[in-house]
């Protein structure tokens, strides 16, 4: 009997570690380039990848446990031919966001709050943060540059959301904000010749 006992347990042991787990997909969409953007589970975590042609990329570097809700790690806020926008929005805190390659998930670059996107000419100007903190990105999708402007000082607007853009043309870029008096002003940033 003590022999038939430890069989069977040598044989579920077996079964439980030799098996492969495949990972649960919770949430997926569709991107360009024949990528999908999923949100996956494996184990007690949950993470986000590309999915392309069977092949399965991790994107960023952000994962968490099951019971943190799926928009924590993110959800994509536009798509691009060669990169996607990753955006996470918790609670009252600014939008985070980070410019992803779909080939290798890797990010690119960060910001925060976008002011503007324009998915058709491939730009999207945004507040940037840790070492660009305290200035406007316009990045451009088609070319993978980008411009810094020194944002405005003389406003009681402390981050996000505190810029509005008026127009953008090959020469320059406009935004209109509040100053201390609470006045609307326009500044003009004269842009790098291309």
């Amino acid at each position: 009997m003590k022999s038939i006992l430890t069989f069977l347990s040598f044989f579920i042991c077996i079964s439980c570690f030799g098996a492969t787990h495949k990972d649960t997909i919770y949430k997926s969409q569709k991107l360009k380039g024949g990528y999908t953007f999923a949100y996956k589970r494996h184990d007690s975590i949950i993470y986000t990848c590309l999915i392309k042609d069977g092949k399965e990329t991790e994107v960023s570097e952000d994962e968490a446990d099951t019971t943190t809700p799926l928009h924590s790690l993110g959800y994509v806020y536009a798509d691009f031919n060669s990169v996607f926008v990753l955006a996470i929005h918790i609670d009252a805190d600014p939008i985070q966001i980070e410019i992803i390659d779909k080939k290798t998930g890797g990010t690119i670059m960060y910001g925060a709050s976008p002011i503007y996107t324009d998915t058709v000419k491939g730009i999207m100007l945004l507040d940037g943060n840790h070492r660009r903190s305290g200035k406007l990105i316009l990045y451009d999708f088609n070319t993978g540059k980008s411009e810094l402007f020194i944002e405005p000082r003389e406003t009681p607007c402390p981050c996000c959301f505190c810029w509005k853009l008026i127009s953008l043309t090959d020469a320059e870029l406009k935004i209109e904000y509040l100053n201390m008096k609470y006045e609307k002003v326009i500044k003009t940033y004269p842009r790098s010749p291309k």
